[in-house]
Formats: structure tokens, C-alpha cells, sequence
């Protein structure tokens, strides 16, 4: 004489989400399945203290009034619920109802299957030890539900903090991308007005020129701060204006080649990948150096996936060996890699022989879904 099993309370259920018919039907057959076995257990109880003499007697009547008690309360509880009105009281209101009626109700229901009068399934006697037992089962199935829904709601709040948690993570991520996109060497744009303004007076066509390949630079570099993805040709475009503002502002100094394979140029890439590490062979590898330098910038297909490298003839790792690899553009590059990509990219930094340093990114294949799900997901 187990009572419905399937109990909510107005707190947890009221910051779940409504459930669907398919649910409602499976915790209903699941409940129903629980208060049969619990049922037939008290049958088994009842024969072994010596109420009535048959187990099938026993057995009907514990099923019966079991499974009315069930519908009854699932039924009212659903009632209050479509309306809005489940508390704590009209529950309780509930319980006593569907424990009365439903004890009443199977015990007649019993009575008719196994061919007993009515007047014996109301005797006084059987009524009030029916009505011990489904008042015990209902306060043991009631604390039951009651653990049920404060593990859920627990649970819950642990899901909701854990959720808030990794919301605020990829906000984080969304603004650090940004920013990192965004990102103009600062130096780099003093230099080279600083380069123009001499170049006005001495050198006009040369002036015009830098200025020309300074606008189309910045103009690059604002589109791709504010795109999720750009492919290859687009990326090597960004890359040889600014080039060629160093190249004019450092002089014959700096020598430089792009290899871009047609095959390569459609992949997509995450905006601005390749220029911390061009900056950073400038910096390290080629301003540095009183007889200059040259860097190359080549990208290639390797089976899964693409391989890009930036090479420079500069000192390489003999420069700064306590800082090798540990600069802020390398850092942000191994940051972006692994928001994006995780363990499948990669950015490594090997010995140039006969000098010089060769920084590798190798990113998976295809890009284009990955890029795109990943920077989304970043800023959604």
C-alpha cells in the first residue's frame, strides 16, 4: 500500500523546467513499477503476521489499495499543478485525501475481484489497519520525495554556479580574443609616422607609399579585429602591408617572402594569428641585428592538417635564453590555440639553422566548422 511515489515540492519544481509528456510518462511508469514491488513486499508482511490466510488475498488488497492511493494523489497533484496552486498545505490536503479515499476505494475494488462482501472490506478493524499501514508508507514515501527533490535542487544550484562559472569564463575568453585581435603594436604606429614625417620632406613618392601600405595595413588589421574568421589569403594580405611598412621604414635591412600554396589560401584561420609572431621575429630577430635580417612566412597542407611558420635569420634562442618562447605575443598565441582548438593545434618554436628561430603553428583540417563553432561559442 505504497502512495504515489512521483512527489514535487513548489520550490525546486517551480526553477525546474516543465517537463514533457515523454517524462511525465516514464517517472509515472517508474513510479508504478516502485509501489508494485513495494506492494507486494507488504502482502508478504502481512501473510507472515497472520492477516487473512491466503498471500493472494493479501496481495490484491495491498495492490489495490496501493495503486489508488498512487492515481489518486498523481492525479491532484497534476491538477494543482496545470493551475498553478501546488504548496506546501494543499499538498498535505492532498496526501490525507488520496490516503482516505484511495484506501477506501481499493478495498472495494479488492473485495469485488476476490469475491468478498463489501460490508466485510469496511469492517472497522480492517479499515484502521489499513489505514496505520498507508499512513506509514505515505510519511516513509513523503520524506522519500522530500530527499528527492532537495538532492535536485541541489544539484541544481551546483549545475547553475558551475554554468555562471563557465559563462564568465567565456565572456573572459570573448574580451581577451578581442583584444588580442584588435591589438596594434603601438610602438609600430609611432615608428612608422615618425618614418613618414621624414619621408614628407626628403623622399614625397616614398612618403606616399608608406603612407599607402600604412592604410591598407589598418584598414586589414580593423576588419579582422571585428571578424570570427578570415581565410589564409586573407591573413598573408595583413601580413605583407605590414611588411612592407617595415620594409620601408627599416630600410634594406629587412628582406621578407610570403609562400601562400593556391591549395592553402581558402582555409580559414582565426583572425590575426600569424601577426604576434611576425612582430615578434621583427623585434627579436631582425631590429636587433646591426646587418638585419629576413623573415619568411609560409604555410603548407600535412595530411589532417595545416602547418604555418614564421622563420627569422636573427641571434634565435642564444638572445634571451631565460625568455625564449615566454613573450606576451607567443603567450597570447598559445592561449588563443588552445581556447580554439584545445590539444589538436599547437605552436612550436625550433632552431633556424644556421640561425635564427622558425615558430610553427599546425592547426586541424577542415577549419572552417571548427573556427567557426569555437568563436562563436567564445562569444555566445
Amino acid at each position: 500500500m505504497i502512495p504515489g511515489m512521483h512527489v514535487e515540492f513548489p520550490n525546486a519544481a517551480a526553477r525546474l523546467p516543465a517537463p514533457t509528456a515523454n517524462v511525465l510518462l516514464a517517472g509515472f511508469a517508474r513510479e508504478g513499477v516502485i509501489v508494485v514491488i513495494g506492494n507486494a513486499l507488504i502482502a508478504v508482511a502481512l501473510t507472515a503476521a497472520g492477516v487473512h490466510e491466503r498471500f493472494i488475498d493479501n496481495l490484491v488488497f495491498s495492490q489495490a489499495i496501493g495503486l489508488s492511493i498512487m492515481l489518486l494523489l498523481d492525479v491532484a497533484r497534476f491538477f494543482l499543478q496545470r493551475h498553478n496552486a501546488l504548496t506546501g498545505p494543499r499538498l498535505a490536503l492532498a496526501m490525507v485525501l488520496a490516503i482516505v479515499l484511495g484506501a477506501s476505494l481499493g478495498r472495494g475494488i479488492a473485495s469485488v475481484v476476490l469475491g468478498i462482501g463489501l460490508h466485510n472490506a469496511f469492517a472497522t478493524k480492517d479499515l484502521a489497519l489499513t489505514g496505520w499501514i498507508a499512513l506509514t508508507a505515505t510519511l516513509l514515501v513523503t520524506w522519500y520525495g522530500w530527499s528527492r527533490t532537495r538532492i535536485a535542487e541541489l544539484s541544481e544550484q551546483v549545475a547553475r554556479t558551475a554554468w555562471q562559472k563557465e559563462a564568465a569564463e567565456r565572456t573572459a575568453l570573448s574580451a581577451r580574443l578581442q583584444a588580442l585581435q584588435a591589438q596594434i603594436e603601438p610602438h609600430f604606429l609611432f615608428n612608422t609616422l615618425a618614418t613618414l614625417d621624414s619621408l614628407i620632406a626628403s623622399d614625397p613618392p616614398r612618403a606616399r607609399e608608406l603612407l599607402a601600405s600604412l592604410n591598407r595595413f589598418l584598414r586589414a588589421t580593423l576588419e579582422a579585429s571585428r571578424a570570427q574568421s578570415e581565410t589564409l589569403a586573407v591573413q598573408f594580405k595583413v601580413l605583407d602591408s605590414m611588411l612592407a611598412v617595415h620594409a620601408m621604414r627599416i630600410g634594406p635591412r629587412l628582406a621578407y617572402a610570403l609562400d601562400l600554396p593556391h591549395d592553402c589560401a581558402d582555409l580559414p584561420v582565426p583572425p590575426m594569428l600569424l601577426q604576434p609572431l611576425v612582430e615578434n621575429a621583427l623585434k627579436h630577430g631582425i631590429q636587433g641585428a646591426l646587418e638585419g635580417g629576413r623573415i619568411d612566412v609560409a604555410a603548407r597542407r600535412d595530411g589532417d592538417h595545416v602547418e604555418l611558420s614564421v622563420t627569422d635569420t636573427g641571434p634565435g634562442f642564444g638572445a634571451t635564453p631565460g625568455t625564449q618562447g615566454a613573450g606576451v605575443g607567443l603567450v597570447n598565441v598559445r592561449e588563443r590555440l588552445a581556447a580554439l582548438y584545445g590539444e589538436q593545434a599547437a605552436l612550436t618554436l625550433i632552431e633556424n639553422v644556421p640561425h635564427g628561430l622558425v615558430a610553427r603553428v599546425r592547426l586541424p583540417l577542415p577549419l572552417r566548422d571548427t573556427v567557426g563553432a569555437s568563436v562563436q561559442e567564445s562569444r555566445s
